[in-house]
């Protein structure tokens, strides 16, 4: 079993473009030690496993369940940017371009207020 969990584990992470380095780094063990989990030859407990599910940003029963996992990024709805979602980049977007608008509007009420005032 602990094969099996280490293979999903493996394949949700590359699914991901997450290194064993990585992880490693996000849960403060070395790389070596991360990937004897992926390999089965450690047994995680359950605290590590709700670690990496986080990581992963999955739930833990998917280690455990025979549905078919994501082959790569690209096949995700939601592509990450950091902790960033292609939609809160999108909205970011949006809000600027209103900023922006808001600006040009105060620019130019600024440059009537100036002419009145002279």
């Amino acid at each position: 079993m602990k094969k099996i969990i280490g293979n999903r584990i493996r394949k949700l992470r590359e699914s991901k473009d997450y290194s064993q380095e990585n992880m490693g780094s996000e849960l403060g063990i070395t790389a070596g030690a991360y990937a004897k989990i992926e390999r089965g030859e450690s047994d995680p407990s359950a605290t590590r496993l709700i670690q990496i599910a986080e990581i992963l940003e999955v739930e833990v029963s998917v280690f455990f369940q025979e549905a078919p996992l994501p082959q790569n990024r690209a096949e995700d709805d939601i592509k990450k940017y950091g902790i960033a979602t292609q939609r809160d980049i999108e909205a970011l977007h949006e809000l600027i371009l209103l900023l922006k608008k808001e600006l040009e509007l105060l620019k130019t009420e600024i440059k009537g207020a100036k002419k009145k005032a002279r």
